[in-house]
């Protein structure tokens, strides 16, 4: 029996809505995510070299996750830190830097690579330093 287990303790038993396999036979594998405290540099296109102090692994992850740990992060970390999320969802791409100003923070860059989308943000105003 599959189940998805999420931070907060909610599960949903997957296996058999009303007798028909879920998602038409499918499985959908348990998305994780990956929230954790780092402190190192990386080359942002246009802002130069920027320290990064939270990092968001949501490869594999699709809307609206991303965005709500970006929200959570946002919620829990100091003025001026830095945010790393890694997507591969092309959606989540191009919805967190249009989330950023309702959030009160700055998109400082999307950098596309192999695996996805690194999108850093800056909690607050762009003049923080």
């Amino acid at each position: 029996m599959a189940q998805w287990h999420f931070r907060d303790g909610w599960h949903q038993d997957l296996d058999e809505v009303q007798g028909v396999k879920w998602w038409f036979g499918r499985h959908k594998q348990p998305q994780s995510a990956a929230l954790s405290r780092t402190d190192r540099s990386v080359e942002v296109p246009g802002m130069g070299l920027v320290r990064i102090q939270v990092q968001i692994d949501c490869l594999g992850a699709v809307c609206p996750r991303p965005q709500l740990l970006t929200m959570r992060a946002l919620d829990h970390m100091q003025e001026g830190e830095i945010l790393e999320l890694q997507v591969d969802n092309p959606g989540s791409s191009e919805a967190i830097p249009a989330m950023c100003m309702t959030l009160g923070s700055t998109h400082l860059g999307t950098v596309r690579d192999d695996a996805g989308w690194r999108i850093y943000v800056r909690k607050g105003d762009a003049e923080i330093e």
